[in-house]
Formats: structure tokens, C-alpha cells, sequence
């Protein structure tokens, strides 16, 4: 029973630092500030459209319910 519980964890202890070591090696290693500027400011552009056609769109059905309605 010792011997497959040590069996068992030298298994894992040497899977491990490899899989550790491969993510690493994918996280880039310079960011670039330019970037995130920019998709912050497209992030914000796209949300004020989204709010400018939701105020018209809520306009534009209250003018069609007062033409309705008089």
C-alpha cells in the first residue's frame, strides 16, 4: 500500500511542472498600452451608440403613441 502511494505521487509531482511550465511560456510578456487604449475607446463608442438608439427608439414610440392617441 506505501509503495503505490509513492508510486502514485512521484507521478504527479513530475506531470505538474510541466503543465506549470506551459503556461508560462503562452502568457505574452509585454503589453502594449496602445492597444488597451484603443479598446476601451471603442468599448465606450459602441456603448453610446447603444444608448443613443435606445433614446431614440424610446422617442420615436412615444411621438407614434401621441399621433395615436390624438
Amino acid at each position: 500500500m506505501s509503495t503505490e502511494t509513492l508510486q502514485r505521487s512521484s507521478v504527479i509531482t513530475e506531470t505538474y511542472p510541466h503543465k506549470v511550465s506551459e503556461k508560462k511560456d503562452m502568457s505574452p510578456k509585454k503589453v502594449n498600452i496602445e492597444v488597451l487604449k484603443k479598446r476601451v475607446f471603442e468599448e465606450k463608442k459602441r456603448e453610446r451608440f447603444q444608448n443613443r438608439v435606445l433614446v431614440g427608439m424610446f422617442c420615436l414610440t412615444i411621438a407614434i403613441l401621441g399621433y395615436i392617441v390624438v
